[in-house]
């Protein structure tokens, strides 16, 4: 089959380097991996026609890789963890790097008044959390906005906490977390575009 040629293949040569994209869009924030010759093992987005794009540029080894839905739905998440599993079987022995870019519509700064239901449009940063703490890859990065990093974000268990406090708390104990605003311009945009990049390292 497909599927067990693609895996010889895998087994044959030196082991790639791997990604998982969540909240991927159409695919242009996670396609310098791609450029730097890293698998993706799977990519996750809402809206099917994003995902099409992706396919088009051949992102995924496999088509099971491209994964419609909701990231807070359990059918998602599963997908995506036997995806790992799958990569798992064929020769890689762990996901090196788990991206994601989890929307904040409602940015809600520390003393900024907000209500209840702005700050829970903020908390797919923790399905975002959940799924880093399951895969457990040697390195994890999240961008966004700005104030991505000070943003309330409400937990599973009813808090409201910053981002960051969330993320160092829950993942800060098995990786070195190093977060910074930058201006992408810098780094080969073409406009100004300031955004928080957290990079966290096993």
């Amino acid at each position: 089959s497909r599927g067990e040629r693609n895996g010889k293949m895998l087994k044959s040569r030196e082991r790639s380097l791997t990604y998982v994209s969540l909240f991927s869009a159409a695919g242009v924030g996670c396609h310098g991996f791609k450029m730097a010759g890293f698998e993706c093992i799977a990519t996750n987005e809402l809206i099917a026609r994003r995902l099409d794009v992706q396919r088009a540029n051949g992102k995924c080894r496999f088509d099971s890789g491209y994964i419609v839905g909701d990231a807070t739905s359990s059918e998602v998440k599963e997908k995506v963890y036997e995806e790992v599993a799958r990569w798992k079987r064929l020769g890689n022995d762990r996901v090196d790097v788990v991206m994601a870019t989890p929307p904040c519509q409602g940015i809600s700064v520390i003393n900024h008044k907000k209500n209840a239901g702005e700050i829970k449009r903020n908390s797919l940063v923790i399905e975002s959390v959940e799924i880093v703490r399951h895969i457990k890859p040697r390195v994890f990065v999240f961008e966004n906005v700005q104030a991505f990093w000070k943003t309330l974000c409400v937990t599973k268990d009813e808090e409201v906490l910053p981002i960051g406090t969330f993320v160092q708390r829950e993942l800060g104990g098995d990786y070195v977390i190093s977060a910074r605003v930058l201006n992408f311009m810098n780094y080969g945009s073409n406009s100004s575009r300031t955004r928080t990049l957290v990079i966290g390292v096993d």
